[in-house]
């Protein structure tokens, strides 16, 4: 299991990072130049916060002095702890929205554009890794509507295969609490029948051991199985989490799991009775959190802007992605 939580007795070295991307999608990444932690590996540009520093001030002074590039805008998406063997880290991770001026490495560290889905986290840093699942992840996250009953079955797989062929997803959870196990596993059959041959992940929310055969899929963990778990499950794909507050983000970083989903941001008719959260506080939430989260809540692709301005990975939902409400 990763080290995402520092030692309380050691002080963290508070670092700004910035993941910048140009206009067809590549990251910038710079070599760590000899006589520095962990040289020889690649990274995202940053650097320490000084003491009396905000950490987007010190983002916009490092990216000047490291690259000569101007911030224009940025959000931060990811608070990353983590303990190495020689000091402890706290990442304060921004996504590089607008920048000015032409990178280049001041400091004679090697610099790249790299498309990100090619980036082994082997040469990075380990407290990098869910820096690396935010470059890969989509922004938008269906989930599944539950049919009732296995006769209920192929309306639902034609509204999500007709959303999955028109771009309105770029990842897919398999939900269906009242399908057994055999429906089920036929439902999830189906999903993916569609969703491989696009290349759009699909996680299943339901029992592990309804998995044996799918070779690439992922299990998305309701709050009731992620709590019964000491370690991230073994299985294929991704694994994530719905949480509904600050405990929930961080159990979920401590099992190593890629990404969260967090709500109800907005009223919404599938959680009548829980208390929204407000973009204020989901946004707060968010930045604190060591993964990508989704907004989970009264969620459709106009919201997607305003997830990702407070911070979020994106917007899961089900009526909003399949073109109703």
């Amino acid at each position: 299991m990763p080290s995402t939580v520092p030692d309380t007795g050691a002080v963290p070295v508070e670092v700004a990072i910035g993941m910048i991307l140009d206009a067809t999608g590549r990251v910038l990444v710079t070599h760590r130049t000899q006589g520095r932690h962990l040289a020889g590996l690649w990274e995202f540009p940053g650097g320490k916060v000084d003491r009396d520093e905000q950490p987007a001030e010190a983002l916009a002074r490092e990216l000047d002095e490291e690259l000569s590039i101007r911030v224009e805008s940025a959000v931060q998406c990811l608070t990353i702890p983590h303990r190495y063997a020689e000091r402890t880290v706290r990442l304060h991770v921004f996504r590089v929205i607008e920048w000015s001026g032409q990178p280049a490495g001041r400091e004679r560290q090697s610099l790249e554009w790299r498309d990100p889905t090619l980036l082994d986290p082997a040469d990075f840093p380990e407290a990098n890794r869910p820096m690396l699942q935010a470059l890969t992840l989509p922004s938008l996250y269906l989930v599944t509507p539950s049919p009732d009953s296995a006769s209920e079955m192929g309306s639902v797989i034609l509204d999500v295969a007709n959303a999955l062929r028109a771009a309105r997803a770029g990842m897919v959870q398999v939900r269906a609490p009242a399908l057994a196990r055999d429906a089920y596993r036929q439902f999830l059959a189906a999903i993916t029948a569609v969703a491989d041959p696009l290349d759009i992940p699909v996680l299943a929310n339901a029992p592990l051991e309804w998995l044996n055969g799918f070779s690439k899929v992922g299990v998305h963990l309701p709050e009731r199985r992620w709590r019964a778990l000491e370690a991230r499950p073994l299985v294929p794909g991704r694994v994530a989490a719905s949480v509904h507050d600050v405990a929930g983000l961080e159990a979920a970083a401590s099992l190593g799991l890629d990404f969260a989903v967090l709500g109800p941001v907005q009223a919404t008719a599938t959680h009548p009775g829980a208390e929204p959260l407000g973009w204020e506080r989901f946004g707060e939430w968010v930045r604190q959190s060591a993964i990508p989260v989704y907004a989970l809540g009264g969620m459709d692709l106009g919201a997607l802007p305003r997830a990702q301005a407070v911070g979020a990975q994106g917007i899961a939902a089900i009526r909003g992605l399949l073109g109703r409400r």
